[in-house]
């Protein structure tokens, strides 16, 4: 093994998890077949290593719940919460998009540009408030279908 395979690999060994690899590291893995190989098998023994802890724990145990309650006093008030309704978000938006419609077919009587204008960016402004505040309240979805995804990318890369 030549010393620039050897800096190779331990960059590559530096990284954190799931980190993309730089750009001199992936053209010297694309050259190096003994790199590459390296590479390949440590990836799959990762893999084999960690499959014992990626089965999900039974949450409703009874030690588990005593330990999450030591760790955070709150954690069942926290999990008896109701779940947010989609129908408020879709009666806010229906709402935003009737009271534009109504602005719209209202200003055709206004000539004020100023006015026109105020309104639209304060309607750009409502827009963007409310998908903002739609994707941070329900950053739990998101970030378990980004997660699904990602799961779906490596699997079909494995195959």
């Amino acid at each position: 093994m030549s010393k620039n395979c050897i800096t190779i690999m331990n960059q590559f060994l530096e990284l954190d998890k799931n980190q993309p690899l730089p750009l001199k590291t992936t053209l010297h893995l694309l050259c190096c077949k003994e790199c590459r190989t390296q590479v390949r098998l440590m990836t799959m023994a990762e893999k084999h290593c960690k499959e014992p802890l990626s089965v999900p724990a039974d949450d409703s145990t009874q030690a588990i719940i005593n330990l999450m309650q030591k760790v955070d006093p709150n954690y069942l008030s926290e999990t008896n919460l109701a779940p947010i309704s989609m129908r408020r978000w879709i009666v806010c938006g229906i709402a935003m998009i009737l009271g534009m419609l109504f602005f719209i077919f209202h200003s055709m009587y206004i000539d004020s540009i100023a006015l026109n204008v105020t309104f639209y960016c304060f309607f750009a402004c409502a827009i963007s408030a409310y998908c903002a505040i739609f994707v941070g309240s329900n950053m739990d979805f998101f970030v378990k279908k980004i997660e699904t995804l990602h799961e779906h990318n490596l699997a079909m890369k494995n195959l």
